[in-house]
C-alpha cells in the first residue's frame, strides 16, 4: 500500500478531479464521506469551502491522499475494505473522522486498485489539521495498515515496482534529452522521498540516515558551517542530485537535525521526536493564525461601527 500525499488550494478543482463528472468512463465511485454532499462536485466543494471559511488565512486547506494497492490485491481490496482502510488511515494520521470533513472515491482507470481521499484541513471546530511531516507520518500509517490487513508490504517492492509499472507521465512525454533528464530527475526525487519516508524517522543522526539509505542506492552528502551546524543536505541516486528541501521541507538539513537532536536529548524513539517537532510547528502556526485573525477583526471593526452609525 502506497500513499501519495499532497496539500492543495482548491476544493473545486479537487472535487472535480476525484468525482470525474466529465469522464464517467473512469468509473469514479464514492465509497464513504462525512460532512459533505456527494451528488456533485459543486455541492461537495461548496460544503468543504463553507467550513474552510472559518480559517480564511489558510491558503492550502485541501489534503489529498492517493492510496494505491498492488494488482495482486485486487480481489482482496473490495469497496468495503477500502472504506474501512480510509477510516483507519484518518485515525492513524490523528485526524478525527467524526469531527472532520472528508470523502473517499475509488477510481477504476488503472489496473491496480486505488482510491482518493480528500480531507478538509479545517475541522468542524475551526481548528487547523497540521500538515507538518505529513508524508513521513503517512508512510508509518500505511505500514501499520499493511500489517493490520495482511497486505503486501510496499517497502519490499519499492523501486523495483516503480520501474516495472513503466515510465512516469513526464518520462513518457519527454521528447528531448533535456526533457528526459528533467523527468528522470523527478522520478529520482520521488524515489528518494519514498525512501526517506521509511528511514528518516528511524535515524538519530545523519550518519545513521546515510547507512539506512545506502542499501536503497541513495547517497547522502552533508555540508556544515564553521560552527559545525548542518548547512545543507543533498541526496544522490543514479547520478541525480536532489536537495533535501526539494524532496520536502521536513527533509532540509535544519529540520532533519532538529528531529535528530530531540531524539538524542530525550533518549526517545526518533519517530516520536519528529512528531513533537510537527506539533511544535503546528502550535506556532496556530498562534500565528489566531494573531492574524485578531488583527483582521480589529481592522474590520471601525468599518462595522461606521456602517452601524450610518444605519442609525
Amino acid at each position: 500500500m502506497i500513499g501519495k500525499v499532497k496539500v492543495n488550494q482548491s476544493f473545486g478543482a479537487m472535487c472535480q478531479y476525484v468525482l470525474q463528472e466529465k469522464t464517467p468512463d473512469k468509473g469514479a465511485e464514492v465509497l464513504a464521506a462525512h460532512g459533505v454532499r456527494t451528488d456533485s462536485a459543486a455541492h461537495m466543494a461548496a460544503d468543504f469551502d463553507m467550513v474552510r471559511a472559518m480559517r480564511p488565512g489558510l491558503g492550502k486547506a485541501v489534503l489529498h491522499v492517493a492510496l494505491a494497492f498492488p494488482v495482486e490485491e485486487k480481489e482482496k481490496v473490495t469497496n468495503e475494505v477500502m472504506g474501512r482502510i480510509a477510516h483507519d488511515y484518518l485515525k492513524g494520521m490523528k485526524i478525527d473522522p467524526e469531527n472532520t470533513q472528508w470523502a473517499v472515491v475509488r477510481h477504476q482507470d488503472k489496473t491496480h486498485p486505488h482510491m482518493h481521499l480528500v480531507v478538509n484541513r479545517v475541522d468542524l471546530d475551526g481548528q487547523t489539521v497540521s500538515d507538518q511531516f505529513v508524508r513521513s507520518r503517512s508512510v508509518d500509517v500505511c505500514k501499520s495498515i499493511e500489517q493490520q490487513y495482511g497486505l503486501i508490504v510496499a517497502d519490499q517492492v519499492g523501486r523495483k515496482q516503480a520501474l516495472e509499472i513503466g515510465p512516469t507521465p513526464a518520462q513518457a512525454k519527454a521528447t528531448t534529452p533535456k526533457e528526459e533528464q528533467s523527468a528522470e530527475w523527478s522520478r529520482a526525487r520521488q524515489d528518494i522521498g519514498r525512501a526517506l519516508g521509511y528511514t528518516a524517522g528511524q535515524a538519530r543522526s545523519f550518519d545513521e540516515l546515510r547507512e539506512a539509505l545506502r542499501p536503497r542506492g541513495i547517497e547522502l552528502e552533508l555540508t556544515r558551517r564553521k560552527d559545525g551546524s548542518p548547512a545543507g543536505v543533498v541526496f544522490e541516486q543514479d547520478g541525480h542530485r536532489v536537495k533535501g528541501s526539494q524532496v520536502g521541507r521536513e527533509y532540509s538539513a535544519g529540520n532533519l537535525e532538529t528531529g535528530f537532536a530531540k531524539a538524542r536529548e530525550l533518549g526517545q524513539d526518533p519517530a516520536q521526536a519528529w512528531q513533537q517537532v510537527g506539533q511544535d510547528y503546528a502550535l506556532a502556526k496556530l498562534a500565528e493564525s489566531y494573531a492574524h485573525a485578531k488583527q483582521e477583526q480589529a481592522r474590520q471593526q471601525p468599518k462595522q461601527d461606521k456602517s452601524q452609525g450610518m444605519e442609525r
